[in-house]
């Protein structure tokens, strides 16, 4: 059996996140031509920006899942003042490069699907993600083993809000949606020695929550 979820072992507190300047941040500053169940609101990325509500400028610049020669953050105005504690947080996970980050207010409920996989085939489950508001103990995220297969929604945990879930062998999705529920959503090249031992420390640590297909 494989993981397909597991509460992350990194000291992060949510309610040092502001959720009134949160909403205000993606209501003003979400990509405005992007077909999505959720309004995405850029925070990060690793090349220069004109227009940070522009799809073509946000997602048509970077060089994907390969390590830049000219590593450097680009944090979207006013993100590192109004949010330090994500910033401090984003710095910890895992990565080599840290290729962006995004708020996710969601809208519309959202399948069952894989999104882009990573093409250095880390060790699975690779993809991180941290819920930023009060929603913790409600089903909306869910994973699933396949496409069509019963969705199992896992517990996230007020004391860990940051989650990996598999997105490379199993499926993953959110519904129902609920009431300003935002996540930040992270992509990144991972560092694998970093990555494997903050998986294996994390789903000892929360074994009794961490879901296997």
């Amino acid at each position: 059996m494989k993981v397909a979820y597991t509460p992350i072992d990194i000291e992060f507190d949510s309610s040092t996140v502001d959720k009134v300047q949160l909403l205000s941040f993606i209501k003003n500053n979400y990509v405005k031509d992007l077909e999505y169940t959720s309004k995405l609101a850029p925070i990060v990325v690793r090349h220069k920006v004109n227009d940070w509500r522009s799809k073509a400028d946000i997602f048509g610049k970077d060089v994907g899942y390969k390590l830049s020669d000219n590593y450097k953050l680009y944090y979207a105005p006013g993100i590192e003042e109004t949010f330090p504690t994500i910033v401090k947080l984003l710095d910890q996970l895992p990565y080599k490069q840290l290729i962006g980050a995004c708020f996710n207010l969601h809208q519309n409920p959202l399948y069952p699907h894989q999104d882009e996989n990573d093409t250095n085939m880390p060790q699975t489950p690779e993809r991180y993600n941290v819920l930023l508001t009060e929603h913790f103990g409600q089903d909306s995220f869910f994973v699933a083993k396949t496409r069509t297969s019963e969705k199992v929604y896992p517990t996230i945990l007020k004391e860990a809000p940051v989650y990996s879930f598999d997105n490379r062998n199993f499926y993953h999705g959110a519904d129902p949606v609920l009431d300003n529920r935002v996540i930040l959503v992270c992509s990144g090249i991972l560092d694998d020695e970093r990555h494997k031992e903050l998986i294996r420390r994390s789903s000892e640590k929360y074994k009794n929550y961490v879901i296997k297909f």
